[in-house]
């Protein structure tokens, strides 16, 4: 299908950051065809679209997301992380089965289309249920492998990761795969060593969970000979072919160092940092070091939302707080971590950003409300004022998936809701 939006305010997140007002932007089946000015004839679309200054943006990218867990959300509240995770979210996840994960994605999905969410590096069980789900809403999707060997030995766990890096490596031009491992507190050294050494011979990067509380960190240097978990993945040689990680919230401008040394990407979560008392990550010296760092929401279990608006409005604002200085970490900065940059961390060269050729990964943003006038700097607006509940329209790879309160992601809105309140009932009853 061929689409021509005009009259756009079109921010494009391509290297120069060019914004353009009142700019086209013609979609051609699955890829962008011109950006800017477009010299064909309306009548040679398939549809045309007025849109009246609203914003056409790169679709959001969740680079950390556990999209599953919507089913937990708002069921293990008040808590740190460690008792978080270790009394009442392992035992829950424990119970679940394939078919909770699916229809736990498509709430996710139905969340993710509302709010401009477009890609999502996802770590979650039962990956084929995962694919389902994706591949029926039409989302972009990189599965984040992340076993650890806590309840089983180093082999069958590293069995496991081959068979799911066999099966779903570009498995779709929309659903491919990242190696890793859960966290270096969740995995023995051998079965580090062997995801370590998986990575080298295929060339792979890898994804973990790295440095989210000061406990963790100050554990790490006690088992590993006081080296912080970057130190002791990187003497391991985790990260030869890059990666990415979720968190780094207690990380030191050494740590930070060895991360860009390594190619490694971090993905921020500042709402579920923040709600799990865990911390702010240093964002403002990681972007001034050369980090590529991106976003994420985490598990809705510990944000409670998959809303990257919100991600963005608090990635801008704590590190302003937390430098003492209003110029930290600009809306243009925060957007990029939105979009391009989360494309990078999720080693997906086609989209991100509104550049010809590449995927049609497209949302517009609706500039009508009270909160985004006067027009002063739509761009500032977008990341200070806008709310996810202000996308109009969600594109993935040319589809239209939502668009002005209807969902095209396959299946009936209620119908997921209504597996999914009975799917949470039965993980709560006693076993």
């Amino acid at each position: 299908m061929k689409i021509k939006f005009k009259n756009a305010h079109i921010i494009t997140a391509n290297a120069g950051f060019d914004v353009i007002s009142g700019g086209d932007l013609c979609i051609d089946g699955a890829n962008i065809g011109c950006v800017g000015a477009c010299s064909h004839a309306d009548e040679s679309f398939d549809r045309v679209i007025d849109c009246g200054g609203d914003i056409i943006m790169p679709g959001l990218v969740n680079a950390h997301a556990h999209s599953a867990m919507t089913l937990l959300r708002g069921i293990a509240e008040g808590l740190p992380l460690e008792n978080w995770l270790f009394d009442r979210i392992f035992p829950l996840e424990a119970r679940l089965t394939p078919e909770d994960v699916y229809w736990g994605t498509l709430l996710a999905a139905l969340e993710y289309v509302r709010g401009g969410v477009t890609f999502t590096g996802d770590a979650y069980f039962f990956p084929q249920a995962m694919f389902a789900a994706y591949d029926l809403a039409g989302l972009r999707c990189r599965y984040v492998a992340m076993p650890n060997d806590i309840d089983a030995g180093a082999e069958q766990r590293i069995a496991e990761l081959e068979r799911n890096f066999k099966d779903f490596y570009n498995r779709t031009p929309l659903f491919s795969i990242i190696p890793g491992v859960h966290a270096e507190y969740t995995c023995s050294e051998k079965f580090l060593h062997a995801v370590a050494d998986f990575a080298a011979v295929n060339r792979q990067p890898l994804y973990t969970h790295m440095s989210e509380t000061l406990k963790e960190v100050g554990d790490c240097t006690v088992r590993r000979g006081g080296l912080t978990p970057p130190q002791y993945l990187h003497k391991i040689g985790f990260f030869e072919n890059g990666g990415t990680v979720a968190h780094a919230v207690h990380t030191d401008k050494d740590d930070i160092d060895l991360l860009v040394q390594s190619g490694v990407s971090v993905a921020h979560n500042p709402a579920s940092n923040l709600k799990l008392a865990s911390g702010v990550a240093p964002v403002y010296s990681m972007l001034q070091r050369g980090l590529n760092v991106c976003l994420g929401t985490d598990g809705a279990a510990s944000n409670n939302a998959l809303d990257i608006f919100r991600e963005m409005y608090l990635m801008s604002v704590l590190q302003k707080s937390e430098m003492g200085d209003a110029a930290a970490v600009p809306a243009k900065d925060v957007i990029l971590a939105a979009t391009i940059s989360g494309a990078r961390a999720l080693f997906e060269p086609s989209t991100g950003s509104l550049e010809p050729g590449k995927q049609a990964d497209i949302i517009r943003v609706s500039v009508s409300g009270a909160h985004f006038r006067p027009k002063n700097d739509i761009t500032s607006h977008l990341v200070y004022s806008g709310k996810s509940s202000d996308v109009c329209m969600t594109m993935v790879a040319g589809k239209i998936l939502y668009e002005d309160g209807n969902y095209n992601i396959g299946i009936d809105p209620q119908t997921v809701y209504d597996e999914c309140e009975l799917r949470i009932r039965r993980l709560e009853r006693p076993v």
